[in-house]
């Protein structure tokens, strides 16, 4: 990978942003590579491309919708939010919002809002309420995905709290795309935070507010926790 990487770099300096998009799509994006492969060719680029240029390189490769250029994107924006926290969330919100397929929601929601979530938890919780009424269902799926992230990676008990109120105000929710991202999170809460689902078990039971689903990716994940108490 890093000769490749190494030769996209020489084509950025010689001939260009654009040139170097194009190179990175025939050499690596073109072809199936794993993931931390690509996160390593992301943070390559990132140090390499102008800091002025870095959102007209996603925005270039975003417009190619490879499956291996999210990484790419997630990568880059994550490493953005120290510095440029809001316009990252807002970038990473855009290219998801364009998506038309689970994955990018999946991909880009770990890597930035997960991210996020999980070094930052209160300059983001309200940025994951606000875009939790995001009128795309691939955004909120995406918000799911970084919820889950974010516990899984060690996020606070306090913030866990926090989020899963908000995991449960779209547990009624008929849509599949939310469904899918809101019960990841809501299985990887009770699977690392069984007292949490304690804490909530009377509104969980509200079958009015609560839907089954909701309900059985909990189960899963208590079960999930009871398993790994045994091991």
């Amino acid at each position: 990978m890093k000769k490749y990487v190494d030769q996209c770099v020489l084509v950025y300096q010689s001939k260009g942003l654009t040139e170097c998009v194009n190179e990175l799509h025939d050499l690596v994006l073109n072809r199936k590579v794993r993931f931390p492969l690509l996160e390593f060719c992301a943070k390559t680029l990132y140090q390499e491309i102008f800091e002025d240029e870095h959102i007209d390189f996603c925005d270039q490769i975003e417009a190619l919708h490879t499956e291996g250029g999210n990484v790419i994107l997630g990568i880059m924006l994550q490493i953005r939010l120290k510095d440029s926290f809001k316009q990252s969330i807002e970038k990473a919100t855009e290219y998801v919002s364009n998506a038309d397929i689970w994955y990018v929601c999946d991909i880009i929601g770990e890597r930035v809002f997960g991210y996020a979530l999980l070094h930052w938890p209160s300059k983001t919780i309200p940025e994951i309420k606000r875009l939790s009424s995001h009128s795309s269902n691939w955004v909120i799926r995406s918000l799911g995905a970084g919820v889950h992230y974010a516990i899984k990676k060690g996020l606070d008990q306090n913030s866990v709290k926090t989020v899963f109120r908000l995991l449960l105000s779209m547990a009624n929710t008929k849509d599949k795309e939310i469904r899918q991202g809101i019960g990841w999170a809501a299985k990887t809460t009770a699977k690392f935070h069984p007292d949490v689902i304690d804490f909530f078990q009377k509104e969980i039971d509200n079958k009015e507010r609560v839907a089954h689903w909701f309900r059985t990716k909990i189960s899963i994940g208590l079960n999930r926790n009871d398993y790994a108490k045994r091991d």
